[in-house]
Parts: structure tokens; sequence; C-alpha cells
């Protein structure tokens, strides 16, 4: 079974149905339910995703849609360790630093962004590959 960790980016198209996005990360949620994948999220993502879920996007079902999202999800920490590997890495955006370290603590199989030009420093430790690359392969 696979261990699959969102970015916070991919996490916010599932619960806010983002447009044209959905279609490419709706697949993740059918591999959870054939037993095929483990779905997580960092701590971190949890907080944005409540403010995006509220605030930004105003969305009329936020508290239905985050619950039944998290259902579908594992949430996990990289706690000092990946703070400090971020901080310490030559990733321009420390946050995405301390999303990818936090997959490489919990052992990940892959982790799944839309923003892969901003993983560049990835170490190769986890394989970063967008929703469309993940289901191509």
């Amino acid at each position: 079974m696979y261990r699959i960790f969102l970015d916070t980016n991919v996490a916010l198209d599932l619960v806010a149905n983002r447009e044209p996005f959905i279609e490419d990360s709706k697949p993740f949620l059918s591999l959870v339910a054939d037993g095929e994948a483990q779905l997580f999220i960092s701590e971190v993502s949890l907080g944005l995703l409540i403010y995006m879920s509220f605030d930004r996007y105003k969305l009329l079902d936020a508290k239905e849609k985050l619950i039944q999202f998290i259902g579908f999800c594992g949430v996990v920490s990289g706690g000092k360790e990946a703070f400090l590997n971020s901080m310490d890495s030559d990733f321009k955006d420390k946050e995405d630093g301390l999303q990818y370290f936090t997959a490489i603590i919990n052992k990940m199989d892959f982790f799944v962004t839309r923003d892969k030009k901003d993983f560049k420093y990835a170490d190769g430790d986890v394989p970063v590959l967008s929703s469309k690359e993940f289901f191509a392969s």
C-alpha cells in the first residue's frame, strides 16, 4: 500500500473542489477507497486548510468538507527535526522544505504537489510528482 503525502495545494484542491485541478486530484480518493493507498497531510497544512476554507474561499459547507476530507487522510508532524532540516536546506520557500522533510521523516513513498518547481532542492529520498505524473506512471 502506497503512502502518499499531499502538499497543501493538492489537499486544498480536494477540499475546495478547485477547478481545473480537482480532476487531477480526485483519483487519490479512489485509491484510498480501494485500499491501494493511504493519504497523508502535514499538521502544518491543517491550519492553512481551515483558513482557506472558511476565510479565503468562504465555502458554505467548509466544516463538513474539512471533516470529510480528513476522514481520507492521516495527519503527520515532522516536529523539530523537519523544521531544522528545512532551515538548513537550500529550499527557497522554507515552508515547502518543512512539508518535504515531514514526508521524509514519516517515510512516505511519494510527495504530490502542483508546484514541482518549488521542490528542485528535494534530495530524492521521496519522489516529488504532480498528480498527473503520479497517475501516468
